[in-house]
């Protein structure tokens, strides 16, 4: 169970980190530098525990596809997720995500990439490292700026019982 939970945490991450292209309207230039800064700051909200801060790269309908998990709709259901995986006490060390690609056309962007992340589960001081990839897919909403409208994480490793 423990582990199940860490590789939904790490698929959280990621998505979390991979999260949020856009906080102006333009969609033109360089998206994958784009994607790649609004990651940082995204990742710097998930790492922080900042679960309101996080949820504003969401939209409200948002689908999101964890890794081990079944599929969450809506902006609502994700905080109710995330919160529930805060108090279980996990402890994220570290989240690097790598943008891949990213192309947009029309109010999408769609992002591919990569991602490794450090957590410490409770009970244990040593921390279990997991890698994997993502796609996410934004959207620019009425007041300009892009949110995620669906995102589906994974682990590359298999669950160890």
């Amino acid at each position: 169970m423990r582990k199940t939970l860490g590789i939904l945490m790490l698929g959280l991450l990621v998505i979390l980190q991979s999260g949020c292209i856009n906080q102006g309207g333009n969609m033109k230039g360089d998206l994958k530098t784009l994607v790649d800064e609004i990651g940082r700051q995204s990742e710097e909200a998930f790492l922080a525990g900042d679960v309101d801060k996080l949820l504003e790269y969401y939209c409200d309908d948002v689908v999101s596809m964890p890794n081990f998990h079944e599929m969450v709709k809506g902006k609502d259901n994700l905080r109710h997720m995330l919160e529930a995986i805060k108090l279980t006490g996990m402890k994220f060390e570290s989240l690097d995500s790598i943008t891949l690609e990213a192309h947009g056309s029309g109010n999408l962007v769609y992002e591919i990439g990569t991602f490794s992340q450090s957590v410490i589960m409770p009970g244990s001081d040593k921390p279990q490292k997991s890698e994997g990839k993502y796609l996410t897919v934004w959207r620019k909403e009425s007041d300009g700026k892009l949110r995620i409208a669906v995102e589906i994480y994974n682990s590359n490793e298999m669950p160890v019982k």
